[in-house]
């Protein structure tokens, strides 16, 4: 097989253990309205179950990170989705609020490997230029997989009952381990590749194949040292949290707002999903072209950054539509932004850390994006209690346009980060 189709085959794998993820994170989601009913949630309550997997996703975010870069992309990447595939399938012994609560704690615990590991794999085996396009298509498995969560949980749980519906797509996880394991090496030790293909992509993966001899924390004080590290982390906790407000409460949003029923849910409710990946496949082919182009990286991602956030603020028109048809609109035209803004932050990632620490860098980050995103989420179930949804836009308007200045003045110009030279700082 050819260095570019195991890449793309990689690729493929990388984008649909995200799908995975998604489905199983979302179900919940999904079943909401229904769960409303049989077990009496309440949105203050479905607030703290959210809540508890953000915490724990925060939590395992670091540590993920690092015991992927001890490891190693495959087996650590094998262990976090095996344990996500269990704790989905959980959920379908869920009788109260409380169990679901647990269960939700440990799907976080489990679901935080998906973006350091991928992000590590793209680093390992994507040149510089091509790594916004290839985080794009493994990012972009989250809105695929929030397309397909929408159809599918929806048509399990009316044909089968929505215990089914947690065990089945749980399942998928335990599908996709074989196929990881047969598939991925590192590129250097890549049984399928020549002599010469290996001799190519040496010299991009020299630096992580030592990553695992230096030990779980060598890496981890030189790169909490860097500027940039401080900067990505505040952005993410400013801007995720707007992606969690509409993968973990659209569903209800067009039920309580707009009376969709469980089946309406999963006729429209993916289109927003469907934005948000032409956004990530759309933001990194751009911003790859700006920068094959010649810009610099500053200009390439930021400038696809600062259009995906207009696109996001601009769903406070949802406030003032008078449709269901409109607001749906709306809304995907901003999740269409952060796609483009998606794509362009992990790619920023790439841009700054090597793959030796790339792993524990998104890990960093990926803490401070669950942290807002924790904050956001129970906060959210709140504020909707007491005084619905329209609150709630305004709020995403807001902390997006704190991203975007965090973006332009924290981070300032993109610049690798070597480790040896900031250890000797």
């Amino acid at each position: 097989m050819s260095l570019n189709r195991l890449r793309w085959l990689i690729l493929g794998l990388l984008c649909a253990s995200t799908v995975i993820n998604y489905i199983d994170r979302l179900a919940l989601a999904v079943l909401l309205p229904q769960l409303r009913q049989e077990l009496g949630i309440t949105s203050a309550q479905y607030g703290e179950i959210t809540t508890a997997f953000m915490v724990a996703y925060t939590l395992a975010q670091v540590a993920g990170g690092m015991v992927i870069d001890r490891l190693g992309t495959r087996t650590g990447f094998l262990l976090f989705v095996a344990a996500w595939s269990l704790a989905a399938s959980g959920h379908a012994l869920a009788s109260s609020a409380t169990l679901l609560l647990f269960l939700r704690f440990l799907l976080g615990l489990s679901e935080a490997g998906n973006w350091p590991a991928g992000g590590k794999a793209i680093a390992e085996w994507f040149p510089q230029h091509r790594r916004a396009f290839a985080m794009g298509v493994f990012d972009g498995g989250s809105a695929l997989g929030a397309i397909l969560a929408q159809p599918v949980v929806a048509m399990l749980a009316l044909r089968f009952g929505w215990r089914s519906a947690f065990l089945l797509t749980g399942a998928l996880g335990l599908l996709w381990l074989a196929g990881w394991w047969v598939v991925y090496r590192r590129p250097e030790a890549h049984p399928w590749l020549s002599e010469s293909e290996r001799r190519i992509v040496r010299a991009e993966t020299s630096a992580a194949s030592n990553a695992a001899r230096r030990g779980l924390f060598a890496d981890l004080k030189p790169i909490v040292r860097s500027r940039q590290l401080w900067a990505l982390m505040l952005t993410r906790l400013l801007a995720t949290p707007v992606w969690w407000f509409y993968a973990f409460w659209l569903p209800d949003l067009l039920a309580r707002e707009h009376g969709f029923s469980l089946k309406e849910i999963g006729l429209f409710g993916w289109i927003p999903f469907l934005t948000v990946d032409l956004g990530k496949l759309g933001g990194g082919a751009l911003s790859d072209r700006l920068l094959a182009s010649g810009y610099s990286a500053t200009w390439a991602r930021k400038s696809v950054m600062a259009l995906g956030a207009f696109c996001m603020i601009s769903a406070i028109q949802v406030n003032t539509a008078q449709s269901a048809a409109v607001a749906l609109g709306w809304i995907s035209v901003a999740t269409f932004g952060f796609g483009l803004w998606s794509a362009n932050i992990l790619a920023l990632h790439a841009d700054i850390f090597s793959s030796r620490s790339m792993a524990t860098a998104v890990g960093c980050t990926g803490t401070a994006a669950s942290l807002g995103g924790a904050i956001f989420t129970f906060l959210t179930g709140r504020i909707v209690q007491v005084s619905g949804y329209a609150t709630m836009f305004w709020i995403t308007a807001a902390v997006t346009a704190m991203a975007l200045m965090s973006l332009i003045f924290a981070l300032g110009k993109v610049q690798p980060v070597r480790l040896a030279e900031v250890t000797e700082q």
